[in-house]
């Protein structure tokens, strides 16, 4: 106890009369009126509310201010700050009780600084110290042995999946009990030093351990059980997402967030994303996955001791990416795939197909009963392992426009296991990580039967063509003006023949776009060789070129004349030399050719004639069989301009 004085205080200054903590009287008056402080002898025990009494005392004439504000540790709590007015002279008030929550008072000294104010202005300040007694938890740990880092209390302790179970260790004796919080039951009531919870459902519970020494505070944990929560973008503040739930990405290429509030492990379905220990997920959404479902897994970290987990801890969601997928066309899926049949336990892996090309045609096959089907990037690949060519590689593969789970393809993702769906019709995608423009499109039906007999010959891949659809042939200048078929150009001064100076053609062509394999033979005596891959295309081209490669199925070609008067007086053509690589004349020089006429008046002619071709093949019935007939169709397009000069 410590008196701030021995002379008495002036009447007139605001005083407090009285200080209370918790029905404990920590500041009052002496006989002069001062103030007297017991500092350090009030001791707060540990998660108590501190309830504070005050009485004080302000004076004046006429309206009468009594304001009372309080301050823990130098800090003012607005909160609590209130005052009262008065006629009196003498306004002695006692200050409704309050209290300070057991949050904002933790372990260890506090100073509360206690200020009444009069309509003067006048202060009186009084400083009371005081401890806050710290918790004496016993020491409680995961699983059934005392050991490794200690639990505290009130912290929470999560159980991924829809039932699970846990324990406890104390090394202390007391009584565990489980309370249901939804229902405030009661489960398990247990003295003991360990505790097992028991399979639980999912839900959300409290373990309380009351020591047997009375020294010792109770300790309590939190125990959820329940899937782990899922959010779009970078916290929770986005939105939930339930299992299995689909959601849509914004565009292709793109990228999808994904946040959990606690760690754990992410995976994209057959993409070989990965990520480890992590809350927060990037999902890369590549260009060529328009029109497909991808499948995120999300597996939290999960407690060594947790165990009885029921239907797994794994959360997935799927994204689904706008956009069309690519086309089963050859022209622009260029890869090509080999089908490997297992028929049973005891048989070798044979290859069935072989350089499947991409197309709309529905591939069937047969075996009965359904075993092992591998469609793959190589066949010698998968039965060989690394020693052999893979050819494109390693892809992203979708079945029916969604991609492949990774437990359907084999260790480096160049092969998709068909026999792992069940028998029918299925879309199938893959997309070279190499190169993603190399790429496979195709139907496959599974049949669940014996194949039947053919009753007539099938023509191969490489023995028959697309035949072209055309676009227009066009000659543009170089100001892009365009030229078709039949147009007239007059022209009135040597001037105008500028813009016909250099005339570019765009039209359709066969395109060389790398090489195709071919293999001949079988087993040992297997040989594979690589020819030509060309395809039709649409666009600028030079003049006067031959698109033609030994081995391939289709060929293309252009030439353009210029008449005078139905004179041909100039042309460009292919060479007609096939070991001479001709690369053709980037434009056509109109201008020039009439000015080597000496620009005489008259109509002058542009014919382009292209030329397409395409290897044939048909099933022909003769004298009650079957044959192959192999031959070569032959197509001319061609585009008149007319020039009139004057």
């Amino acid at each position: 106890m410590k008196k701030n004085s021995q002379v008495s205080k002036p009447v007139s200054q605001p005083v407090h009369n009285m200080i209370i903590f918790n029905d404990y009287q920590v500041a009052g008056q002496d006989s002069g009126g001062w103030n007297w402080v017991k500092n350090d002898e009030f001791i707060l025990p540990p998660e108590t509310a501190l309830d504070i009494d005050l009485v004080q005392t302000t004076y004046g004439s006429g309206t009468n201010l009594n304001r009372s504000e309080v301050l823990l540790d130098g800090v003012e709590l607005p909160e609590y700050q209130v005052e009262q007015q008065s006629s009196q002279s003498t306004f002695r008030w006692q200050v409704p009780r309050f209290s300070i929550p057991a949050a904002k008072l933790p372990p260890g000294p506090h100073i509360l600084t206690f200020v009444v104010t009069d309509a003067k202005g006048q202060k009186s300040t009084v400083h009371v110290r005081f401890q806050v007694e710290a918790q004496n938890y016993p020491s409680i740990f995961e699983g059934e042995k005392p050991e490794g880092a200690a639990i505290p209390s009130g912290s929470q302790t999560a159980i991924f999946g829809m039932m699970g179970s846990t324990s406890f260790a104390s090394t202390v004796p007391g009584t565990w009990k489980l309370i249901n919080k939804t229902t405030n039951a009661e489960l398990r009531s247990v003295p003991a030093k360990i505790f097992a919870t028991g399979t639980l459902p999912t839900g959300n519970y409290d373990l309380v351990f009351t020591p047997d020494d009375s020294s010792l505070s109770a300790w309590m944990t939190h125990i959820r059980i329940g899937m782990a929560e899922l959010y779009m973008g970078t916290d929770a503040n986005g939105q939930k997402l339930a299992q299995g739930q689909q959601v849509t990405a914004p565009a292709a290429p793109g990228v999808v967030q994904l946040y959990s509030p606690v760690a754990g492990r992410w995976s994209v379905n057959g993409t070989g994303q990965t990520l480890t220990d992590s809350q927060h997920f990037e999902v890369v959404i590549p260009e060529m996955m328009a029109g497909m479902t991808m499948s995120v897994t999300f597996e939290p970290n999960q407690a060594a001791n947790t165990d009885d987990l029921w239907g797994g801890s794994t959360t997935e969601v799927k994204i689904q990416v706008p956009g069309a997928p690519n086309s089963c066309d050859s022209a622009s899926a260029t890869a090509t795939m080999d089908v490997l049949m297992q028929q049973n336990a005891q048989s070798s892996l044979m290859v069935e197909r072989e350089n499947l090309y991409s197309s709309d045609v529905t591939v069937k096959l047969y075996q009965n009963p359904v075993h092992v089907i591998w469609l793959a990037t190589a066949a010698e690949h998968v039965e060989q392992g690394s020693e052999a060519s893979d050819d494109e590689g390693p892809g992203f593969w979708a079945v029916d426009n969604v991609v492949v789970d990774e437990s359907k393809l084999n260790w480096d993702h160049t092969a998709l296991l068909l026999s792992s769906f069940k028998p029918g019709r299925y879309k199938v995608n893959y997309y070279s990580k190499r190169e993603p423009r190399q790429s496979w499109c195709g139907y496959i039906q599974v049949v669940e039967d014996t194949r039947p007999i053919p009753s007539a010959p099938v023509c191969a891949k490489n023995e028959a063509g697309l035949a072209p659809s055309p676009g227009p042939i066009l000659l543009k200048n170089s100001r892009g003006n365009e030229y078709r078929d039949g147009q007239t150009v007059r022209v009135s001064s040597a001037a105008e023949l500028d813009s016909l100076s250099e005339l570019r053609l765009t039209s359709t062509y066969a395109k060389r776009i790398g090489n195709k394999k071919l293999k001949d033979g079988s087993g040992k005596d297997m040989i594979t060789y690589y020819m030509p891959n060309l395809v039709w295309t649409y666009g600028e081209t030079p003049i006067g070129t031959r698109q033609e490669y030994i081995g391939a199925t289709i060929s293309s070609a252009n030439a353009i004349q210029v008449f005078y008067e139905g004179k041909e007086i100039a042309s460009l053509k292919p060479n007609t030399d096939e070991e001479y690589v001709d690369e053709g004349d980037e434009s056509l020089d109109l201008k020039a050719i009439i000015a080597d006429n000496e620009n005489k008046p008259g109509v002058y002619t542009v014919k382009v004639t292209n030329t397409f071709r395409n290897k044939t093949c048909s099933v022909v019935q003769k004298y009650k069989k079957y044959d192959k007939e192999l031959g070569e169709s032959e197509r001319n397009q061609t585009m008149t301009l007319t020039v009139e000069v004057k």
